[in-house]
């Protein structure tokens, strides 16, 4: 079997469902392929947190009371220190949601624009010629369909079936993301035992365990989760010792729930002949928090807008058509997160006690109203001097912010064309070689 469209979307969960919304309703026959059933669309984890504001930002339906995947709306969090003292306030509207529901909805959504949704179709083998990607290869009830595509988009997740399996000479990075590159999360859905003091209202999180404690849907209950890199196991032992360290309130397991996210800086290059990568295939999450939807929906409406001039003049999507993808999100979001990737293992790099005193200065961590206040090199100098910090600490921070820094100008100054990106990868790996790695620091632990 055999078919023709302009945009095959591998992948149809939120990223892949949002990008081919969005083609389809720019006027492209877009295709969506999934292996799962349509049942299962999305069944990770039982609920998801996205910022209120981001659903306006994106054209999207905004969960509200009614709604089957509504669960119920907080507008502030706190994060504490590893000694569980001095709390920053972080006040931003955030949506509970029911994470089934809501890629139901958004697969409505594609199909209301024109996309059309395959499931239980599993891609096989790209299609390539002449170092173009045209489509692939996919298996589907027992039989083998072939699709050819003017563009075609790796919305798989982790297992990045279509890029993994482009050639090197392509220009985007085909290697599998590896267990030091990835954030493994447990959730732990409780029952408290005492329901009405120890009420959980808003979310609560101790960055330096990587822990948080949020709200459940059902009346009484909580969610205690927990994530770190290289294995679940391992995420469990950081959990017993957090669990150790910080009082929680008394409860009762109900059951457990586990997944993963990427961990690690995204590709260079998103684009290539005929492809383009998105989402957990990109590698796009939030260094501080390991939440990818609304940030790999960036990706995805600056994708569409671009390939959407990019197959104008009929033919295939061509690399230079598509690159102002990497050089949109670079300038739009890729800076900063490459800054707070670098920063973050810095920051949690310490003790306990040292982790305390950023937090009682306002060092690195700032609630809404200590943001912007202080000048980190000064900060951290007041901070030696009064003994909250070791030199060593000291020295590693300031590599990392410097580091940081120089990543963010590097990441402003994307080039605008093929032609520079090899001397700018060649910087960039310069850079990235600085940076201390969160799997290191996990293996030290371990």
């Amino acid at each position: 079997m055999e078919k023709q469209v302009d945009v095959l979307v591998v992948g149809g969960c939120t990223a892949g469902l949002y990008f081919g919304g969005l083609l389809a309703r720019a006027g492209y026959s877009v295709l969506v392929c999934d292996k799962s059933r349509e049942e299962d669309l999305g069944n990770r984890f039982d609920v998801i947190h996205i910022g209120g504001d981001q659903f306006e930002r994106f054209g999207l339906h905004k969960p509200a009371e009614g709604d089957p995947e509504y669960v119920r709306t907080f507008t502030h969090s706190v994060i504490k220190s590893a000694l569980d003292k001095w709390p920053k306030k972080q006040t931003s509207e955030i949506v509970v949601a029911r994470r089934v529901p809501l890629m139901a909805r958004l697969l409505a959504w594609a199909r209301e624009g024109g996309a059309q949704v395959l499931f239980e179709t599993e891609f096989t083998e790209a299609i390539i010629e002449n170092d173009t990607l045209c489509g692939g290869v996919f298996t589907s009830g027992g039989k083998t369909l072939e699709i050819r595509a003017r563009l075609t988009a790796d919305a798989s997740g982790i297992p990045s079936v279509v890029r993994t399996k482009l050639p090197a000479g392509m220009g985007v990075e085909n290697d599998e993301l590896s267990p030091r590159d990835q954030f493994y999360v447990v959730l732990r859905y409780v029952k408290l035992k005492n329901p009405v003091e120890d009420a959980v209202k808003m979310n609560t999180t101790w960055l330096y365990y990587k822990c948080w404690l949020a709200p459940r849907e059902q009346a009484g209950g909580a969610i205690i989760g927990v994530g770190a890199n290289l294995s679940f196991d391992f995420a469990n032992k950081c959990f017993e010792r957090f669990a150790s360290r910080i009082k929680l309130p008394e409860y009762e397991l109900d059951y457990t729930e586990q997944s993963s996210t990427p961990y690690r800086r995204p590709l260079y290059s998103f684009v290539a002949n005929g492809f383009i990568a998105l989402g957990d295939a990109a590698f796009i999450t939030n260094p501080w928090t390991g939440e990818g939807v609304p940030y790999g929906w960036l990706l995805s409406k600056i994708a569409a807008e671009v390939a959407a001039d990019a197959l104008r003049d009929g033919g295939v999507a061509t690399l230079s058509a598509l690159w102002q993808t990497n050089v949109r999100y670079a300038k739009e979001q890729g800076a900063l997160f490459a800054q707070n990737i670098a920063l973050l293992p810095g920051a949690l790099g310490c003790t306990p006690e040292e982790n305390d005193y950023e937090f009682k200065k306002a060092i690195i961590f700032e609630s809404d109203e200590e943001k912007g206040k202080g000048k980190l090199p000064l900060q951290l100098l007041g901070a030696l001097f009064a003994g909250g910090i070791s030199f060593n600490s000291l020295k590693t921070l300031l590599g990392a912010a410097t580091t940081g820094g120089k990543l963010y100008k590097h990441y402003l100054a994307y080039p605008e064309g093929p032609a520079g990106f090899d001397s700018w990868v060649q910087t960039a790996n310069a850079l990235w070689s600085k940076v201390i790695s969160v799997a290191d620091l996990a293996d030290a632990d371990l």
